[in-house]
C-alpha cells in the first residue's frame, strides 16, 4: 500500500464528487433531447468510478503470486532503462494530438479521428493493422454517432462536407 497513490486517488475522488455536484446543478434534459448538463454529468460518474477503483485497488491487500528474485536498482548494460520508451512515447503522443489539432477543421472530424486512434493504437504497441483499423473505426463511428448526431455537437465535417452534405 502506497501512502502517495492513496492520497491521489482520494483527491481525484473530491475532485469527482465535486465535479458531479455541480454538474447535476445543470439541466440535463432528456435522452432523446440532451441538455447541456448530460455530458458532465456522465463525465463525473467516470470520474468517481475509476478514482474509487484505484483507491480500493490501493487500500486492499493484494495477493502474492510467488517471490520475485531482487533486482538492483542500477541498470547493466543489457537492460534498457524502462523510462526512455516512455518518454518517447509521450512525445509521439504530443505531436500526434498537435497534429489532430491542426488538422481538424481542414481534415474534417471523423478522418482525423479515425488516424488519431490507429496511430495512438500503433504507439500503444499494437502491431497489427487490421484490428488497430477496426477498433479506429468503430470508436471513431461511436464518436461520431454520439457527437454529431445524438448531441448535435458541429463538429467539421472538412473535406468530407461535399460528400456528407
Amino acid at each position: 500500500m502506497k501512502i502517495g497513490s492513496i492520497v491521489f486517488a482520494g483527491l481525484i475522488l473530491a475532485v469527482g464528487l465535486v465535479y458531479e455536484i455541480m454538474a447535476l446543478n445543470m439541466p440535463r434534459g432528456r435522452l432523446s433531447y440532451p441538455g447541456p448538463g448530460l455530458f458532465p454529468v456522465i463525465i463525473g460518474v467516470f470520474i468517481i468510478a475509476t478514482a474509487l477503483g484505484c483507491l480500493i485497488q490501493e487500500i486492499l491487500p493484494r495477493k502474492k503470486t510467488g517471490e520475485s528474485p531482487p533486482t538492483s536498482p542500477v541498470p547493466t548494460q543489457d537492460s534498457a532503462a524502462p523510462g526512455g520508451r516512455n518518454v518517447r512515447k509521450t512525445f509521439q503522443l504530443m505531436a500526434l494530438m498537435i497534429g489532430y489539432t491542426l488538422a481538424l477543421k481542414p481534415v474534417g472530424f471523423l478522418i482525423c479521428i479515425l488516424a488519431f486512434l490507429v496511430i495512438a493504437i500503433r504507439i500503444f504497441g499494437y502491431r497489427r493493422w487490421f484490428p488497430a483499423l477496426a477498433m479506429a473505426a468503430v470508436i471513431a463511428g461511436i464518436s461520431y454517432v454520439s457527437f454529431v448526431l445524438w448531441l448535435k455537437v458541429p463538429l467539421p465535417l472538412g473535406i468530407l462536407e461535399e460528400v456528407l452534405g
